[in-house]
């Protein structure tokens, strides 16, 4: 398994109810740790849940200058099983997490479809706390600027609970719920959609040839490769568009 970094929250000397009261104001941007901690934790949309996870994430995430509200990128890879979760320091990101895919024998049903490998987002209208699989973030694809609007339903694939079969990746509810709560905390924050990069597995930074075809046969659109080396670079997440097919990776401001 390879070698984590784990950077964790700072907590201000403040219980998780003392924020409950507080109105609620949107941030521009990823301002102060105490501001935008409380900001995005006011008015939190999966109530049920916010009492019981913050307490502990306060607890286990308490000396590194990062806060709850602080911008999300999640990157996964589908044949490892596996999601990480980074959030901005100061200002390049840290894995603060990850989590395992549910298998098969944890549900008894059949197998899960996994999204195939591409860029995502997740938006505040995708996210759905009251779903029966527990909470639930939709993933968007990254339009493509040539593509025709679709003229069928395609599939919708999800970040979901309850070890659900189901399109997406099914996650066990201590993982989701945590994931949920800071996406949900750095949209209220400021930041417009969370990027979600989904790959087969990682990469050397030569390998570039290798992602010609994954295991499963399938091709990964073009550019692919090039959002995931510049990641590696940077430790921040690419701005990205996708044009007749393949991804392009902007150049940086």
């Amino acid at each position: 398994m390879r070698a984590r970094t784990y950077a964790i929250f700072t907590v201000v000397a403040l219980g998780a109810a003392g924020y409950f009261a507080l109105p609620y104001t949107p941030i521009p941007g990823y301002v102060d740790a105490f501001t935008a901690r409380v900001s995005a934790l006011t008015g939190f949309g999966a109530d049920r849940i916010r009492s019981r996870v913050l307490p502990d994430m306060e607890k286990r995430l308490k000396d590194a200058n990062i806060a709850v509200g602080a911008p999300v990128y999640l990157r996964a890879f589908t044949a490892d099983h596996e999601i990480e979760v980074w959030l901005r320091g100061d200002h390049r990101y840290s894995e603060i997490q990850d989590a395992t895919f549910c298998k098969d024998a944890e549900t008894g049903n059949a197998s899960f479809q996994t999204p195939p490998p591409g860029a995502y987002t997740i938006s505040r209208e995708d996210l759905s706390p009251n779903s029966p699989n527990n909470v639930e973030l939709t993933l968007t694809p990254l339009p493509d600027d040539d593509a025709p609007s679709p003229a069928r339903a395609t599939i919708t694939y999800s970040l979901h609970g309850n070890c659900a079969n189901g399109p997406g990746i099914a996650l066990k509810n201590s993982d989701i719920e945590q994931i949920y709560l800071l996406v949900d905390a750095a949209l209220r924050a400021g930041q417009p959609s969370v990027p979600v990069h989904i790959f087969e597995k990682p990469y050397a930074m030569d390998d570039s040839g290798t992602l010609s075809q994954d295991t499963t046969g399938n091709s990964p659109a073009p550019g692919l490769y090039d959002v995931y080396a510049a990641f590696e670079r940077t430790r921040i997440p690419p701005e990205i568009h996708k044009t007749d097919g393949r991804y392009q990776v902007d150049p940086a401001n």
